[in-house]
């Protein structure tokens, strides 16, 4: 009996997706993160089975980049560095992954995406099933909900999260079956060309919000026009040669979920702002289209605000939809702005922290864990926490 159950494990282990997989991760100049998008790949376990292939396409390089990739690969077998000496786009390193991988399983990630423990699983578990041809992360920004463009990158993503538990729109982190050999060297829409190939070949797309990837979307007005204006091309193009539409183009269903948005709380006034920028983008992206331009050739401008998924000094925390409360407690009056100060240094932008009628309160996306450790690194940074607030902390959650 132990012997039928252990071939049954060994069997079960040797089908596992990790097993017929090979992870592409396509990179150009991403010293700030590719460690950190390696490591997390590279750490991924489902019971006792891991990730078996890691090919790192390194394109144009002029930083650290190809430096920190050799480094892990001599720490790690699994990983194997190619290196590009010039810039040729992503759609031209996928096709070089394609070219140089035979598994029957891609992945594809940037070096500035990273996956978020057991959702490298999550995302192939699905593939047990042999009608599925493609499936995509739920890719959640670490910009702070502050200010116009955190507000507007977060609500794009929050939008397409609505969107793809409908009709999946995948990006950021796919995993797909060879079922193609190449891809259009041109496009600026790389997943979506994909899409496009994986339904006409009779397979299912799925979306699995459970895996779930961390990114950084631009910090400037002027880089989320560029990339908006860029996606938006990109999708009329291949609209235009195929047929082809992702579910982001459909104007109405778009509407129906930003009004879902808003009744859960989401700020009317940055959900109006986020569509007047969407509108022009995309104006800017139908005129170039009716010009008939194709500027960028598969290879875009490099977003210089999103090449890193943290800040300096902090650690990447897991996305959380519920919103803690931490009560802090009564604050002493004669410290309640230099502790003010202090606490703000410690937590996220997008942390909230006020001293309402003499306790200082904090609010932020996490769980009762988080909120734990939330007030030990505070016991912990300030010496004086301890005796400023006079009780015990209180945390709820909505």
């Amino acid at each position: 009996m132990i012997e039928v159950r252990l071939e049954d494990d060994r069997r079960a282990e040797a089908d596992h997706p990790l097993r017929s997989t090979v992870v592409g991760v396509l990179v150009h100049n991403e010293d700030p993160t590719v460690e950190t998008c390696l490591r997390a790949i590279l750490a991924e376990r489902d019971g006792e089975v891991s990730v078996r292939s890691v090919l790192v396409v390194a394109s144009g390089c002029t930083d650290r980049t190809v430096e920190i990739v050799r480094s892990v690969a001599e720490d790690d077998p699994r990983v194997r560095l190619i290196v590009e000496a010039e810039r040729t786009g992503k759609a031209a390193a996928i096709n070089l992954l394609l070219r140089e991988s035979s598994d029957p399983i891609v992945v594809v990630i940037g070096g500035d995406v990273v996956f978020t423990p057991g959702s490298l699983t999550r995302l192939l578990e699905p593939f047990r099933d042999p009608g599925v041809g493609m499936t995509g992360v739920r890719p959640i920004p670490t910009n702070a909900r502050s200010g116009l463009v955190g507000n507007a990158v977060n609500i794009v993503w929050d939008l397409h999260h609505e969107l793809s538990l409908h009709r999946p729109k995948l990006g950021e982190a796919v995993a797909f079956r060879r079922v193609l050999q190449s891809i259009d060297r041109g496009t600026l829409v790389d997943e979506a060309v994909m899409e496009g190939v994986i339904v006409a070949s009779g397979l299912q797309l799925r979306y699995i919000p459970g895996a779930v990837v961390r990114n950084h979307g631009p910090e400037t007005v002027r880089e989320f026009m560029a990339q908006r204006t860029r996606i938006y091309e990109g999708h009329l193009a291949l609209a235009a040669s195929t047929g082809y539409r992702v579910s982001s183009m459909d104007v109405g269903t778009t509407a129906r979920v930003a009004w879902r948005l808003w009744r859960r709380g989401t700020s009317l006034r940055y959900l109006l702002a986020a569509a007047v920028l969407e509108a022009v983008a995309r104006s800017r992206a139908r005129l170039s289209h009716a010009r008939g331009r194709r500027p960028h050739n598969g290879v875009w401008h490099p977003l210089a605000t999103s090449k890193r998924v943290i800040a300096n000094g902090h650690v990447l925390r897991s996305h959380h939809d519920r919103v803690e409360t931490l009560d802090l407690g009564q604050v002493n009056s004669r410290h309640a702005r230099s502790m003010l100060a202090r606490v703000r240094q410690l937590l996220r932008a997008e942390d909230r922290i006020k001293i309402d009628r003499g306790r200082l309160i904090v609010k932020f996306r996490g769980d009762a864990a988080g909120a734990h450790a939330v007030r030990t690194r505070l016991a912990s940074e300030l010496p004086a926490f301890e005796e400023t607030t006079s009780e015990a902390p209180k945390s709820g959650g909505v």
